[in-house]
C-alpha cells in the first residue's frame, strides 16, 4: 500500500491523437463516477478537437510509479470579468486505487503553473455539489465559488 505522507512525483504525459482511446475509456471512468451522461458521440468529438488544436486546451494522462493514475483536461475561455483569458479544468479525474494520496493537489499545482507560465490570471472548475471531499482540496488550495449558476443550451448544428 502506498504511503499517503510521501506521494510519488507524478509524470504528466500531454494526450495526442494516438492516444485518444485511452483517454475516452478514462472519460468514461470519470464521467461515469460523478453519475455524467455518456454521451459517447460528443466525446469523441470534443477530444478529437482538443487533441488536435491546442488553443482550445490541453489533456494530460497523469502516470504514478508508472501507473496510470488519472487525467486532467484544462481548456481555455475568455473573460473581461478574469482579466481575459481563462483555463477552465473540466475534468480531473484520479483512478481510485491512486485516491486520498496527494494527488489532487500536485494536479492542481500542474495546472497552476501551466497558467502561470503561459500569462493566464484565472484558473477556474466546476464541481458536483455533493463532491464534498474535493470542494475541501478546492477551498484549501484557493479556489472560492462565486455566486453564478452554471447553465447550457445545446445548439442544434
Amino acid at each position: 500500500m502506498p504511503d499517503s505522507n510521501n506521494p510519488a512525483s507524478l509524470n504528466f504525459i500531454p494526450a495526442t491523437v494516438p492516444n485518444a482511446e485511452l483517454l475516452r475509456t478514462l472519460v468514461h471512468r470519470c464521467y461515469t463516477s460523478d453519475h455524467i451522461p455518456i454521451n459517447d458521440q460528443h466525446i469523441r468529438t470534443g477530444l478529437d478537437q482538443l487533441l488536435r488544436d491546442s488553443s482550445l486546451g490541453h489533456a494530460w494522462l497523469i502516470y504514478r510509479d508508472q501507473q496510470l493514475a488519472g487525467y486532467t483536461i484544462l481548456t481555455f475561455g475568455f473573460d473581461i470579468e478574469f482579466g481575459g483569458r481563462y483555463a477552465l479544468i473540466t475534468d480531473l479525474y484520479i483512478e481510485p486505487a491512486h485516491r486520498r494520496l496527494g494527488l489532487g493537489q500536485q494536479i492542481l499545482e500542474h495546472l497552476q503553473t501551466f497558467c502561470r507560465r503561459n500569462s493566464i490570471p484565472s484558473l477556474q472548475l466546476q464541481v458536483q455539489r455533493d463532491n464534498t471531499p474535493a470542494h475541501s482540496l478546492y477551498i484549501k488550495f484557493g479556489f472560492q465559488p462565486f455566486d453564478r449558476i452554471p447553465m447550457a443550451k445545446p445548439i442544434d448544428c
